[in-house]
């Protein structure tokens, strides 16, 4: 379960950290795409009841989110989560989510302003 609800909330934040100059580049979605394959299928291995890996909820919840606008509420959204089950986020998770976030960030043309700030206040987060 806590898996489920991790990567639903991972698909928010990395909507928010593509989406937060006001565009999301399909550079930016392809890294995800990569990160998904690369780092989180590979971790949990868990699958849904037809057999689809779960680590492409992320994916699913990104798409979804792309309807809306991008808002501080993405990010305060996982913030709650991490302080609701901070002790499940082992070192492995966290290291994901800074990469994957990195990766996002660097897609097109490098990390700007606004990207930077929230890789930031995720690297705070996570050392609170």
């Amino acid at each position: 379960m806590f898996y489920e609800e991790l990567y639903a909330e991972l698909g928010k934040l990395f909507y928010h950290i593509s989406g937060i100059d006001g565009k999301i580049p399909a550079e930016e979605k392809q890294a995800l795409q990569t990160c998904i394959s690369n780092t989180w299928k590979p971790m949990d291995g868990s699958t849904d009841r037809y057999g689809a890996d779960q680590a492409y909820l992320i994916n699913f919840s990104f798409q979804f989110e792309e309807a809306a606008p991008v808002g501080e509420h993405y990010f305060k959204s996982f913030e709650n989560f991490y302080g609701k089950n901070k002790a499940a986020f082992t070192a492995e998770i966290i290291n994901n989510i800074l990469q994957t976030s990195k990766s996002i960030a660097e897609a097109y043309r490098g990390k700007n302003k606004k990207e930077k700030e929230v890789l930031n206040k995720l690297i705070n987060l996570f050392e609170k």
